[in-house]
């Protein structure tokens, strides 16, 4: 199965198929690979003439290949890029005529925003045999480190660990995030090209003093008064942090320190937790703080917690400082 960066190499040194496939759950990838063709198959002042881009709901597979099957003109190749083609996976055994003699001059890119495809298809073990398939799967948060140090790296961009940190937690797996604040951090300093958490409160938006990182960290170091601050400040400023998107934060984490208080390996934590290593240290420091008996005390209460913020088994009027109430004195008895 070719991977993201082995096609990244295929596509710089213009090693290219006469089909390509696309397809899969993550966006990021395949946005990123169709861009790429985008870029490189068809020289800039050529395009006007042999790179089409099409949309699957306004096309057919038959004008695909009909343009695939003409000539370039003023350059040596023609780009034809189906986007949203996920709208013609019905006709993709009409390629398989095509894929018997493909147009050496031409290249044809399918890319299909949908969860899977049936591989037992002729054609698509003809594409993935002889062209190119490639399936764009999630990245879980235990991988997301290694993500965005290779993102880092392609863009010669430094971040400090606390900034690194701050970025990984608050975007989680939202990998298309990863690349529009990085570039919003070059743009401010497109010189430096080095940011620490100051940088990352200052462009990208995130309270680096008063944020959910924040307050798992000061929870796990078991600082009352320091978790105290941060849900008070919360509490005053709900629009901003309602207590719902705390407490999809809150329960996961208390969840992974009971699970982690149960594992025989500690170094298999990472895997074992689904989270970056970047964050084990935290995750250790609040199992030392936090004895299992505690925790399941801990993760029944916002379990409840959680059912009330969303109307389950409450009376009316209740309210979101009252809710934080009840988080503060489940978290910090």
């Amino acid at each position: 199965m070719n991977s993201f960066e082995s096609i990244k190499s295929a596509i710089s040194s213009k090693k290219y198929p006469a089909v390509a496939v696309l397809y899969g759950e993550e966006p990021y990838f395949l946005r990123e690979l169709a861009k790429r063709f985008e870029n490189s198959v068809v020289p800039q002042e050529a395009k006007d003439f042999n790179q089409h881009i099409l949309y699957g709901k306004d096309t057919t597979m038959g004008e695909v290949i009909q343009k695939a099957r003409a000539l370039p003109m003023f350059s040596d190749q023609t780009l034809v890029l189906v986007r949203e083609a996920q709208h013609l996976s019905k006709q993709l055994g009409e390629l398989e005529s095509y894929l018997e003699n493909p147009n050496p001059t031409s290249v044809i890119v399918l890319v299909m925003h949908q969860k899977s495809l049936n591989r037992r298809l002729k054609v698509v073990k003809r594409i993935e045999e002889k062209q190119l398939l490639f399936e764009s799967k999630p990245v879980y948060e235990n991988k997301v480190g290694v993500f965005l140090d290779e993102l880092l790296r392609n863009k010669g961009v430094v971040l400090s660990n606390k900034a690194k940190q701050l970025l990984l937690f608050s975007l989680s797996t939202d990998l298309s995030r990863y690349e529009r604040e990085i570039e919003k951090l070059i743009n401010a300093d497109p010189v430096n090209k080095s940011f620490d958490d100051a940088h990352i409160e200052r462009y990208v938006g995130i309270d680096r003093q008063y944020n959910v990182f924040e307050l798992t960290k000061a929870l796990s170091q078991g600082n009352h008064k320091r978790s105290a601050s941060i849900l008070g400040y919360f509490a005053k400023n709900t629009k901003d942090h309602p207590p719902i998107a705390t407490l999809a934060v809150l329960y996961p984490f208390f969840t992974k320190v009971f699970r982690l208080h149960t594992l025989s390996n500690p170094k298999d934590a990472p895997r074992a937790l689904g989270i970056s290593p970047y964050f084990l240290s935290e995750y250790q420091s609040a199992a030392r703080n936090f004895p299992m008996k505690r925790l399941t005390r801990i993760v029944s209460s916002l379990r409840e917690i959680d059912l009330k913020c969303k109307g389950v088994g409450v009376a009316p009027g209740l309210n979101d400082q009252q809710i934080y109430q009840d988080i503060a004195m489940s978290l910090l008895e």
